[in-house]
C-alpha cells in the first residue's frame, strides 16, 4: 500500500510478505551452493532489488534493513516454515479427457444403429447386462446431441413454412 504525502512517498508495510517472492528466495537459496549469501547477492539471484527484498525479509529478521551483510541462508528454515508443507500439483491427476472423433461418430448412422451394434446379443435382443465404456457413452451423447439439433432444425423449418 503506498500513500502520497507531499513530495515524498510513504510506504506502509503489510504484515506478511508475498508468498510468491518467498518461494523465489527459497528456490534461489537452495540452488546456490554458497554458504554465505548476503542480501545483495540474494537480490541478484532472485531478480529483485535489494530494497524490495529487504522489505520482504524484514518479516523474518527485522535487522536486515540496517545490516545488509546478514547471511540470508540463516533465514531459510523460517521461510520454509512460513510457506508450510508443499502441495504437489502432480499428485492430483486430472481425469483423461474423452475425445470423440468424427470417424468414430460416422460409424453410427443414428442412435438406434449405435444401440443395435453395441447393446444387442446374437438374436437381436437388447442385452440389459451390457456395460458401455466411457468412450461409448461419449459417442452416444454426441449422437443424442446431433439428433436433438436435427429435430430443432426440422421444427424451425416447419414453423417457417407454415
Amino acid at each position: 500500500m503506498v500513500f502520497f504525502w507531499g513530495v515524498g512517498i510513504i510506504k506502509i508495510m503489510s504484515n506478511e510478505p508475498k508468498k510468491s517472492d518467498i518461494k523465489r528466495v527459497v528456490g534461489a537459496l537452495k540452488r546456490s551452493s554458497q554458504k554465505y549469501v548476503p542480501l545483495e547477492k540474494l537480490a541478484h539471484l532472485v531478480g529483485l532489488y535489494a530494497d524490495v527484498l529487504s522489505d520482504e525479509l524484514v518479516y523474518f529478521d527485522p535487522m536486515i534493513r540496517f545490516d545488509p551483510t546478514v547471511n540470508t541462508r540463516n533465514l531459510l528454515a523460517a521461510m520454509e516454515q512460513f510457506l508450510g508443507p508443499e502441495t504437489s500439483k502432480e499428485a492430483v491427476a486430472k481425469p483423461k479427457r474423452i475425445v470423440v472423433t468424427s470417424k468414430e461418430l460416422n460409424d453410427y448412422v443414428s442412435i438406434s444403429d449405435f444401440v443395435f451394434k453395441k447393446m444387442t446379443s446374437v438374436g437381436g435382443l437388447v442385452d440389459t447386462a451390457s456395460n458401455l465404456s466411457d468412450q461409448d457413452l461419449a459417442i452416444l451423447k454426441k449422437l443424442v446431441d446431433k439428433e436433438v439439433t436435427a429435430r430443432k432444425k426440422a421444427k424451425h423449418k416447419r414453423k417457417k413454412a407454415a
